[in-house]
């Protein structure tokens, strides 16, 4: 059985101090302590053995920072998003469309948690070139040989996601934003995708005043051209998870 380590409190530990709680556990190094400072969020490390996750509680504790050992089967699981193109943003409900074109409504009062992420995604591009070149050996003599350049390019571009959690997590709904029909939520063609993420954020906040904002949902609804990014889709996918625990145990007065 292992362990994850979650945090009690909205700020999380910095890089010095999970350092120094880090040199009493055996595979920890100064390099994680400074990869979870700069991405982890909520869960602060996974897959611990029973001891070193109470041993990593204790000194974290004597850092003035407040964590919880929780089994890892215990920790809840996001269930699996159902995909959104389009939606209409009505006084009642969001008004998604279903596979069939048909209004599913969902309800304002049911929305607890609204999720966004810019996440930075890596590609290869290759490129290849074609050139006619002149060559010279002693059968053929002089002649033209078709030559061939293959390149490669590391191409990046950022990537951003909404989820929509109603129903206490039981229900997800998730916008890729380069897919979604903006202009039946609102018109403007002028915002770049940032911007109308943004905007998008903070007309589902103000509908929803009571649901929870994640992160990269309080930044890009005040700043989107912030460059507040993810690390990769599992951190968004984990802080998710960690704050629907949290709502869930401030819910049962836990």
């Amino acid at each position: 059985m292992t362990y994850l380590l979650a945090q009690k409190e909205l700020t999380p530990p910095t890089a010095e101090q999970l350092k120094r709680a880090f040199k009493l556990v055996k595979g920890l190094t100064d390099a994680d302590a400074t990869k979870l400072a700069n991405d982890a969020y909520g869960i602060l490390i996974k897959n611990l053995l029973q001891d070193d996750a109470f041993l990593l509680q204790r000194t974290l504790a004597a850092e003035g920072v407040a964590t919880e050992v929780v089994e890892s089967g215990r920790f809840p699981k996001l269930v699996d998003p159902k995909f959104v193109r389009r939606a209409e943003l009505t006084p009642e409900a969001l008004v998604l469309q279903d596979p069939l074109g048909r209004p599913l409504p969902l309800p304002w009062a049911h929305m607890v948690l609204i999720a966004a992420v810019r996440v930075q995604h890596f590609g290869m591009n290759k490129t290849t070139t074609e050139e006619r070149v002149m060559r010279y050996d002693p059968i053929r003599g002089l002649h033209s040989q078709t030559v061939l350049e293959t390149r490669h390019k590391v191409a990046s571009d950022a990537q951003w996601l909404v989820d929509i959690f109603l129903a206490g997590g039981a229900l997800r709904f998730q916008i890729e934003a380069a897919n979604f029909i903006f202009k039946h939520t609102f018109d403007r063609p002028e915002l770049d995708l940032a911007g109308k993420v943004g905007l998008l954020v903070q007309l589902l906040s103000q509908h929803a005043p009571h649901a929870a904002l994640n992160r990269g949902a309080f930044t890009a609804r005040v700043s989107p051209a912030s460059d507040f990014a993810y690390a990769g889709k599992n951190y968004l996918f984990e802080e998710s998870a960690w704050l629907l625990w949290r709502l869930a145990r401030a819910g049962a007065g836990g």
